[in-house]
């Protein structure tokens, strides 16, 4: 029988998994304070799952699966805020680095595209970008690995859609 993860050891992962939860954070939320929530919520609810880790997946299919399920609630919960909101404040956003400004402005394109995206795309989208198989997709959103292949490729095609109708 496996031991439930201590306490120490879920603080450990957290922080080695935390990259991957302000990336994940980002590609839901646009909103500067709201995007810290989510990775707030997102590390927390890590922490709690990993006592209940009983390695009938691998570790990190496990932690996709949490982040991924809490940002699904966040953008239930968030989803009616008013969009001039959002609007207004990609307007005044002003958390940008200072170097190479066309590179900012092409990541930036991208992730308001990846944002853009229905929820069941950006999913699987997101778990593509941070090198996640296929397979193990399947696993986090418990959909079949055909099933991710078809919205990995929809989600492509939207995107380069996107991305060339605002050049």
């Amino acid at each position: 029988m496996t031991e439930h993860i201590k306490e120490q050891d879920r603080s450990h992962i957290v922080e080695t998994f935390w990259p991957q939860i302000r990336r994940a954070a980002k590609g839901y939320e646009q909103r500067s304070a709201l995007c810290e929530e989510l990775s707030q919520d997102m590390a927390f609810a890590l922490w709690r799952a990993l006592g209940n880790f009983d390695g009938q997946c691998k570790l990190n299919t496990y932690v996709y699966r949490v982040i991924h399920n809490v940002a699904v609630d966040h953008i239930r919960k968030y989803s009616r805020q008013n969009e001039d909101e959002l609007a207004e404040e990609l307007v005044h956003s002003t958390d940008s680095p200072e170097v190479n400004m066309q590179q900012q402005q092409q990541q930036q394109r991208l992730e308001r595209a990846i944002q853009q995206l229905p929820l069941s795309h950006r999913q699987v989208m997101m778990l593509k970008l941070e090198g996640i198989d296929t397979a193990e997709i399947s696993d986090v959103l418990g959909i079949s690995e055909a099933n991710v292949g078809i919205r990995l490729h929809r989600a492509k095609a939207q995107l380069t859609e996107q991305l060339m109708e605002k050049n």
